[in-house]
C-alpha cells in the first residue's frame, strides 16, 4: 500500500515538474496561459536560486530560528538547575 502512496507522489511531482517546464519557462504552452506562464516562471526562478525568498518564509524561519534557541536555553536552564541537585536514592 506504500508503494502507491510513493509512486503517486513522484509522479505528482513529476508532472509539477514538466508544467514548470512546458508552460514556466516560454514552453510551447506560455502563450495559451499567460497567467499561469507568470506564476510558474516565479516559481522555476524561485527553485533556480534567482529570486529574492518570499518575507513570509523569511519571517517563519526567523520565528522557528527564535522559538528554537528559546527552547535550547529552557532546557540548559533546566539542566543547571538538577546538576546541582543531590542525586535522589
Amino acid at each position: 500500500m506504500d508503494y502507491w502512496i510513493i509512486t503517486v507522489a513522484i509522479i505528482a511531482i513529476a508532472l509539477c515538474i514538466i508544467a514548470v517546464v512546458a508552460v514556466g519557462m516560454r514552453g510551447s504552452l506560455s502563450d495559451r496561459a499567460p497567467e499561469v506562464a507568470n506564476v510558474l516562471a516565479n516559481t522555476a526562478r524561485h527553485l533556480n536560486g534567482d529570486a529574492d525568498p518570499p518575507q513570509g518564509l523569511v519571517e517563519f524561519f526567523q520565528e522557528t530560528a527564535r522559538s528554537a534557541a528559546s527552547a535550547r536555553s529552557a532546557m540548559s536552564a533546566r539542566s543547571a538547575a538538577s546538576a546541582s541537585e543531590p542525586p535522589k536514592r
